[in-house]
């Protein structure tokens, strides 16, 4: 009797012991926190780097008139040749920019009705349409810069937006006198896109002519709009 009232202390003391360990296993706080990271062998995981679609977005620039449509003719000067000289500019100086891609309406000295150059752009999913012209006057003394935006286009239509940057940019490149933004009937009011036109001089003011037949010229036209394009954009 008395060796199994032994036994049945010793027991019962162990069952004691055992249950203390157990309980302090379980509240004792972790001294540090459990962390993959903390061991050296681990590798260590980067976080998620959160980049820019790098698809381009297109615009589509219009060479005005071209082919049977000479435009302005003035000292021998054709305006369709000027307009697709900055043209194929503004294509060469945005060849190698990742955010943009360029599609113009002609490449060569060709017509193209004015709704086709439209659906182009259009079918290309353009973000917008610019195209380009030489202004001519009765008077010699017009000269400058000037973008237009078809009269049918309310005040909170991007197109105005587009214009101003547009202006700004090329007034900024070439240093020009700066004749604005305004508004006629145009084309451009048979499609919903963003749509300008600019006129990058006046083929009747004598300096300017001379100017525009220039290269260096020309490029200072082209990166003004080009820069422009960027500014609407957000680029």
């Amino acid at each position: 009797m008395a060796k199994f009232g032994i036994l049945l202390i010793t027991g019962i003391a162990f069952i004691v012991i055992v249950s203390m360990v157990i309980t302090t296993v379980e509240t004792a706080p972790l001294s540090t926190p459990l962390s993959l990271t903390n061991d050296p062998n681990q590798p260590r995981m980067e976080p998620r780097q959160i980049t820019r679609d790098p698809r381009p977005i297109t615009v589509v620039i219009n060479a005005g008139d071209g082919g049977r449509a000479p435009g302005a003719v003035v000292g021998g000067v054709m305006e369709k040749d000027i307009n697709l000289a900055v043209a194929l500019r503004v294509l060469a100086l945005t060849r190698s920019d990742p955010r943009l891609r360029v599609v113009l309406t002609r490449m060569t000295d060709r017509y193209i009705a004015h709704r086709d150059r439209l659906k182009i752009a259009e079918r290309a999913g353009a973000a917008l349409y610019l195209s380009i012209h030489t202004n001519a006057a009765l008077t010699t003394q017009a000269r400058g810069i000037e973008t237009w935006v078809d009269d049918s286009r309310g005040p909170t239509d991007r197109s105005w937006l587009l214009a101003e940057a547009v202006q700004r940019g090329v007034i900024a490149s070439v240093g020009a006198v700066d004749r604005g933004v305004r508004s006629q009937r145009l084309y451009m009011r048979h499609t919903r896109l963003p749509a300008v036109l600019l006129e990058v001089g006046f083929l009747t003011h004598p300096a300017e002519r001379r100017l525009l037949l220039t290269p260096e010229h020309q490029d200072r036209i082209a990166r003004g709009i080009v820069n422009g394009i960027l500014d609407f954009l957000n680029l």
